[in-house]
């Protein structure tokens, strides 16, 4: 192994601040190259941990392990990593812009729901009205609620 030091799992696990199932699991799913063995035991070169440190960090900014296992196909391949750090970037912005959008709403939801004084979801405009036809869409509820002042009752329909 180009004269470095064999580690073990172990080794690697704490080197690298990861369980060794992850290690095995990583292995198992193609992230990770299988290593060598001697005598029955995984034998890593110190190379492992650049590719754990990777790992780490694509998980961190929130990629999947199989988004990562195409940037690692894209690493070790003659084409490099830009070509697939650039398509699934642009994919996990967009991900990313849909969950902030979901979380402005959840804010602002929660933000009215802690003045709220309703006695009922059916007098409060936080929730759905009843003679709403109920949608499939999830964030029906965390829809930006318009409220008059602080007053999340539900405003009552002028004849």
């Amino acid at each position: 192994m180009d004269g470095l030091r064999e580690l073990t799992i172990g080794e690697v696990a704490r080197r690298a601040g990861v369980a060794t199932s992850s290690i095995r699991y990583y292995e198992r799913i193609g992230v990770l190259p299988a290593p060598e063995r001697r005598s029955g035991q995984r034998r890593y070169d110190a190379h492992v941990l650049g590719k754990l440190g990777f790992i780490g960090v694509a998980q961190s900014a929130g990629f999947t392990l199989r988004e990562i296992k195409e940037l690692v196909r894209g690493v070790d391949g003659a084409q490099g990593l830009g070509d697939s750090m650039r398509s699934l970037s642009s994919e996990k912005l967009d991900e990313i812009e849909a969950l902030l959008d979901r979380t402005r709403a959840m804010k602002g939801w929660l933000e009215v729901a802690q003045e709220c004084g309703c006695a009922t979801p059916a007098e409060c405009a936080l929730f759905p009205a009843p003679s709403e036809e109920q949608s499939k869409d999830t964030d029906l509820a965390l829809r930006i609620v318009d409220v008059h002042g602080r007053d999340c009752r539900r405003v009552a329909p002028v004849d």
